[in-house]
Parts: C-alpha cells; sequence; structure tokens
C-alpha cells in the first residue's frame, strides 16, 4: 500500500486535516518533523492508501497543505 506525506503549515490545519480525513475512513496521522529535516521542523499528515481523493476533500475544506512524497511500498507504515 502507498503512504502519502502532506507538510502542514501548523499543528492547527494538521489536526484539522487528520480528524476530516479520519471522518471520512481515511487512515492517517500526524508526525512531528526533525530540526534536521531540510523543510525544517513542524507538522506532516501521513495517509495510508490512495491520497488523491483525500487531497481533493482537504483543498474542497480551504486546508492549506505541500505535498512531499505520493509515497511507496512500505513508506512509514502506519
Amino acid at each position: 500500500m502507498t503512504n502519502s506525506i502532506l507538510d502542514m503549515p501548523s499543528y492547527t490545519y494538521a489536526v484539522k486535516a487528520q480528524r476530516l480525513l479520519r471522518s471520512r475512513g481515511y487512515p492517517c496521522m500526524i508526525k512531528r518533523r526533525e530540526k534536521s529535516s531540510e523543510r525544517g521542523c513542524g507538522y506532516s499528515v501521513h495517509i495510508a492508501g490512495g491520497s488523491e481523493s483525500a487531497v481533493k476533500l482537504l483543498e474542497s475544506r480551504g486546508i492549506p497543505y505541500s505535498v512531499v512524497n505520493n509515497g511507496g511500498e512500505g513508506d512509514d507504515q502506519l
């Protein structure tokens, strides 16, 4: 199964995204990025499965994000 990683501009948006996605049946979790990350510290939402429809859902609700990784087999297993 593929996983997608979406960088969020704040913890608040990460929580909003997680609540919305979980309410629609998308398994996901919030992870804090390490300070050593090239993108700096912050939060990301890791989504299991097909993320295209999950991303459209976030866009329809005005929740900002940036796609970091459309994942691959075994990326950051949930």
